[in-house]
């Protein structure tokens, strides 16, 4: 629990309270009065703020789907190889290692690497070990062949669709503009804090619960866009709920 909270927490969060607080003084200070609804955060910010975590979620749950399928098909292959009658052992060790070694350079990838030389000569690993794969047809009846062909292509094909979910992020202008509108909200919603008199509360205290309502909504604006910002990257491992 403790962690998911601190989580959320970076320079973004520290800036935008800073930012609210200068503001709302300086609108007490002047008598700065604007008359904004504040139904304009559902269009402006809330909106593409949860269309854009929608997204990202549903890239991470894509992403744990097509993981999975991977994993699995690599399995597949290696027990297919490994139930073909007259491939020696010391063959189907080989095969075997260099299907370890491809997921080690993919997980690495998906992990760390960026370019598409990177990817570029996973895919060239790829036709190495179908090359070799298909050396041994001969020992394979109709009904193997099929069966191995098959579920090597389900296995690249489930590569090709990680790769996909990593290059193709949620689109980069709707999250700068969630991002440039959080850091607008506080000039449109301070001054309704300070004249709309939403606290009438005893012993003044309407004023500094007018402040901390304004922290309130700039700490949760920004800490959903941080949590947007740490489930767009499923396979970095820098948030909590990476794929694992």
């Amino acid at each position: 629990m403790k962690n998911a909270i601190v989580s959320t927490l970076n320079y973004r969060v520290a800036l935008i309270i800073i930012e609210t607080i200068v503001v709302f003084f300086l609108y007490q200070h002047f008598d700065v009065t604007v008359d904004v609804d504040f139904f304009i955060f559902s269009i402006a910010i809330v909106f593409p703020l949860v269309f854009s975590i929608t997204s990202a979620y549903q890239r991470r749950q894509d992403a744990i789907m097509e993981f999975s399928v991977f994993r699995n098909k690599i399995i597949d292959v290696s027990n297919l190889l490994y139930a073909v009658n007259g491939i020696k052992k010391e063959d189907y060790n080989k095969i075997f290692q260099s299907l370890l070694s491809i997921q080690k350079d993919f997980l690495e990838y998906l992990i760390h690497k960026n370019d598409t030389t990177s990817y570029f000569q996973i895919r060239q690993q790829r036709k190495e070990i179908f090359k070799v794969i298909i050396s041994y047809k001969n020992l394979f009846n109709e009904r193997e062949k099929d069966s191995i062909i098959s579920v090597k292509n389900e296995m690249f094909l489930s590569m090709e669709k990680l790769n996909g979910i990593k290059v193709h992020n949620t689109p980069i202008s709707l999250r700068r503009y969630c991002l440039i509108f959080i850091y607008i909200s506080p000039f449109l919603f301070n001054t309704k804090l300070i004249s709309g008199e939403q606290f009438l509360l005893p012993l003044g205290v309407d004023f500094p619960m007018s402040v901390l309502f304004a922290i309130l909504i700039s700490f949760i604006l920004m800490a959903l866009y941080n949590i947007q910002d740490y489930i767009e990257n499923p396979f970095d491992q820098k948030g909590l709920d990476d794929l694992k």
